[in-house]
C-alpha cells in the first residue's frame, strides 16, 4: 500500500507530463495482449539478430519493461505514465537454446543509437562487466555529455559492482530484502549509489501459461529506480542527469554504515522523499549540492552555473563554493559556455597533459588570446587564481566576444587598494567594475590578490553572460 501510494503522486501531478523515450539495452520485448499499451513501446533494434527483430526470446526485457511502463490491467503500477521504451536487443538465443550474446560491443553501439537515432533520454542496462573497459566508458562519457542518464543494476554474483553501474555519471542500483538488508546476492563496493526492492518482483512473464511471474535480482531494482527517473523528468523535463543523480542519492534512507557506505551506497531509495526534493527544488527552497543553501549569497549564481552545466561538482554531493579556482578551471569553464568546440592545434605548454579535462579548454583559450602561459612553456593549471588575474581573463574573453561599449573606461578605481592592482590588470579591473561584473568587498577593497573562489566564480560568470544579453 505504500509503494502504491508513492506512485500515485507521481501519476496525479503527471497529469500534462512530457513523453520520455527509455532505451532498454537488453533481450527485447514481447507485446502481450491486455498487458502492455503497445503505443508505449517503439520498434527499437535488434544488434545480434537483425531478423529476428525485438521480439524477447529470453524473458528478461520483458521483465525490465512491465516495471518500467506498468501494465494495462493494473496489476503493474509504475509511476511513469507517459514513457515510452525502445527495445535494443543485445542478448538473446537461438531457437536450440543457446546464447546469442552481442556482448560489450552491442551494448556500447546500444548506447549510442538511443542517444543519436531514437532520441531517448533515460538508458536502462542489466548488464554489465567487473572491469572498467575503454569503449564503454567512451559511450557512458557520451551518453552524459549528451545529457542521457544511465541507469544499470549492479550485479548478481554479491562481489564488486559491475561497470557501467560503477561509473560515478551512471545510477548504480542494488537490491534490498524485506527486512530492509542488502540482498545476499546484490554486488557490493565503489559504484554502487542506492538500493531498491530486488527480491519477491512481480513481472509480465512471456510464458503463454502465466502473464505474470515473481523474480529478484538486481536488474529488478535498477527498472523501477528507471521508472522514477523517468516520472521525474516528465515532470520536469529540464533537469540534468546529474540533477536527477542528486537528487535520487539525497533521497535515500540510511541503513548499514552512516553516510555513504559501499554494502548500500546512500541507501534504500525513497520515491516519496525524491518526489519532496524535486517539488523543493522546483520552487528554489534548495540547490543540487548539499553544501549550498538557499540563504546563501551565492545561491542563484551557482544554481545559474548549475542549469548552464559551466561547472563539474567536486564530488556526488558538493559543489565547495569556498574552495579555490585553478587556472585550469576558470578557462574550462569558459570554453564550455562557448560549446566546447573542437580544437586541433598541438598543446602550447609542457605542464598540461594530453587528455586532461582542460586540455582542449586551454589551447582554445590561447588561440583566441584569452590567456597566456606563466612563462613560454608553463601555463601551471593547477596554480590558484588570484581576482586580478579573473578579471583580466574575463576581460580578453569580452573582448574576443566583441562586445565592448566605447565608455568601457568612462569610470575611475576608487577601491582602497587600486594601487595595488598590478598594471596588466588594471583595465580588465575597470572593465569588470564598471559592468558590474565584479565588486569590492565590504571594505571597498578590490583584493586583487586574494584567490578567487568557485563561488566567486559562478557570481562573476552569471553578471559576465547577464551584462553580454543586456548590451545586445
Amino acid at each position: 500500500m505504500i509503494l502504491i501510494s508513492l506512485i500515485m503522486i507521481f501519476i496525479t501531478e503527471a497529469a500534462d507530463a512530457a513523453s520520455v523515450k527509455i532505451g532498454i539495452i537488453d533481450t527485447g520485448v514481447t507485446q502481450k495482449d491486455n498487458i502492455f499499451n503497445s503505443n508505449r513501446i517503439i520498434e527499437g533494434k535488434n544488434y545480434v539478430s537483425e531478423n529476428d527483430g525485438t521480439k524477447d526470446k529470453v524473458g528478461h526485457g520483458t521483465r525490465i519493461a512491465s516495471l518500467i511502463l506498468g501494465t494495462v490491467d493494473g496489476k503493474i503500477n509504475s509511476p511513469s505514465v507517459e514513457s515510452q521504451i525502445v527495445p535494443l536487443v543485445y542478448y538473446s538465443k537461438y531457437p536450440s537454446g543457446v546464447a546469442l550474446n552481442g556482448g560489450l560491443e552491442a551494448i556500447c553501439n546500444a548506447i549510442y543509437d538511443a542517444i543519436d537515432i531514437y532520441g531517448c533520454k533515460i538508458i536502462n542496462i542489466s548488464s554489465g562487466v567487473p572491469k572498467d573497459n575503454e569503449e564503454l566508458k567512451k559511450a557512458v562519457d557520451y551518453a552524459e555529455e549528451k545529457g542521457v542518464l544511465i541507469v544499470s543494476a549492479c550485479g548478481n554474483d554479491g562481489d564488486v559492482v559491475y561497470y557501467p553501474a560503477a561509473y560515478n555519471t551512471v545510477i548504480g542500483v542494488g537490491s534490498h530484502n524485506e527486512e530492509f538488508e542488502p540482498s545476499d546476492f546484490s554486488c557490493f563496493g565503489n559504484g554502487i549509489d542506492l538500493l531498491f526492492s530486488g527480491e519477491s518482483v512481480k513481472t509480465v512473464s512471456i510464458n503463454n501459461a502465466d502473464d505474470y511471474e515473481l523474480v529478484e535480482g538486481t536488474s529488478y531494482s535498477a527498472a523501477m529506480i528507471t521508472s522514477y527517473a523517468a516520472a521525474a523528468l516528465e515532470d520536469y523535463p529540464e533537469l540534468l542527469p546529474h540533477q536527477i543523480r542528486y537528487f535520487m542519492r539525497i533521497s535515500c534512507d540510511d541503513i548499514c554504515d552512516v553516510g555513504y557506505d559501499e554494502k548500500s551506497g546512500y541507501g534504500i531509495f525513497n520515491p516519496y522523499l525524491f518526489h519532496e526534493n524535486l517539488s523543493l527544488y522546483d520552487n528554489g527552497d534548495i540547490s543540487c549540492f548539499s553544501d549550498v543553501k538557499k540563504e546563501d549569497w551565492y545561491y542563484d549564481s551557482i544554481c545559474y552555473a548549475e542549469q548552464n552545466k559551466l561547472f563539474s561538482r567536486v564530488s556526488n554531493t558538493e559543489f565547495a563554493p569556498n574552495e579555490a579556482l585553478s587556472r585550469a578551471m576558470l578557462i574550462t569553464v569558459l570554453y564550455r559556455s562557448e560549446g566546447k568546440p573542437s580544437v586541433n592545434a598541438v598543446i602550447p605548454f609542457n605542464d598540461v597533459k594530453s587528455g586532461s579535462y582542460y586540455e582542449n579548454a586551454i589551447i582554445w583559450a590561447y588561440q583566441k588570446g584569452i590567456v597566456n602561459g606563466i612563462s613560454k612553456n608553463l601555463f601551471s593549471p593547477d596554480t590558484k587564481i588570484t581576482r586580478e588575474e579573473m578579471a583580466a581573463i574575463i576581460y580578453r574573453y569580452a573582448k574576443q566576444k566583441e562586445k565592448l561599449s566605447e565608455d568601457t573606461f568612462s569610470i575611475k578605481l576608487d577601491y582602497n587598494d587600486s594601487a595595488y592592482i598590478s598594471d596588466y590588470a588594471f583595465e580588465a579591473v575597470t572593465y569588470c567594475t564598471q559592468k558590474k561584473i565584479m565588486q569590492g568587498r565590504e571594505d571597498n577593497t578590490f583584493a586583487p590578490k586574494a584567490y578567487a573562489t568557485r563561488a566567486e566564480a559562478a557570481a562573476i560568470l552569471q553578471r559576465f553572460w547577464e551584462s553580454l544579453i543586456i548590451y545586445q
